[in-house]
């Protein structure tokens, strides 16, 4: 950053969009010791990567933010409040590393457990961010080209990628119930020649009714002749943390199902028993 007197001229760069990590959650279950992840350069840049533990919270939204960003928001308080940190279980390694265009590198995560390591689950988020190379700040000669009396400053955009590690100590308690399932038509506004398009949303509740997170793809069908037909909406890798009880999903359909039709919502676990029904509701459309 270059700073003169006067009215500031600005530049944004983006930084960082081209990172991936895999896989998109790490569960250790109680006879968990060590983990695998790899983060990968999908850009045409040398890229540098700085690695590091991060609590997040779930709100009842489903938004996920830190502790501190947490506070400010409905809920967030109480849910900061019922997260368990994993943070000081786990070690990783590296913390910092540089990956040539398409090349990757193997993360290790190990967990150490305390011989009194209370039941339940501990959660923090390994987060990769980009670290700016040195050109993306302002050279002399940048710094310089404003007017007279202005000031120069480049914001840089960092990006960042954060997955779950999850610790459980103790068997997992996964159970979930499916609740307060609205229906709602939305008209968006017309676009040139074609006219409002109405859709049909389902809002529901998943429920976490046990004590361990939900992690799952909700289904919605339309029910033909007593039995669950054609697919109209749904969502995948729908997550419910430890810290909140319930999530509220607002779903768009592929149509607007007609009055008195009846629609099955199902939540499979994409946990401990994978594609296994959690919760499954029948709703009657208004």
């Amino acid at each position: 950053m270059a700073i003169a007197a006067g009215a500031p001229s600005l530049a944004t760069a983006q930084v960082g969009a081209d990172l991936s990590i895999s896989p998109k959650r790490v569960t250790f279950d109680e006879a968990g010791r060590s983990a695998t992840v790899y983060i990968f350069n999908r850009g045409s840049q040398a890229a540098t990567y700085s690695l590091g533990l991060v609590d997040r919270v779930m709100t009842p939204d489903g938004q996920i933010r830190t502790v501190a960003e947490a506070a400010g928001a409905p809920d967030g308080v109480a849910a900061g409040a019922r997260l368990k940190s994993a943070a000081a279980l786990l070690t990783f390694a590296p913390r910092r590393v540089t990956l040539k265009p398409g090349e990757s590198q193997t993360v290790r995560i190990r967990v150490l457990r305390p011989a009194d390591l209370a039941v339940g689950e501990y959660r923090s988020h390994l987060t990769v961010t980009d670290v700016p190379p040195e050109t993306a700040g302002l050279t002399a000669e940048e710094a310089a080209a404003p007017g007279a009396g202005e000031l120069a400053v480049r914001v840089v955009a960092l990006f960042s990628v954060s997955i779950p590690v999850i610790v459980r100590q103790g068997p997992a308690d996964v159970q979930a119930g499916i609740d307060a399932v609205r229906f709602s038509v939305k008209d968006s506004p017309a676009s040139g020649a074609a006219g409002a398009k109405r859709t049909g949303v389902l809002s529901v509740d998943l429920v976490r009714q046990g004590a361990s997170s939900l992690f799952g793809d909700v289904e919605i069908r339309a029910v033909k002749a007593g039995k669950p037909g054609e697919v109209i909406g749904g969502a995948k890798g729908v997550a419910v943390y430890g810290e909140i009880d319930r999530r509220t999903l607002a779903l768009p359909l592929t149509r607007v199902p007609a009055s008195g039709e009846t629609l099955n919502i199902v939540l499979r676990d994409d946990d401990t028993r994978a594609g296994t029904a959690l919760a499954t509701a029948d709703f009657t459309v208004p």
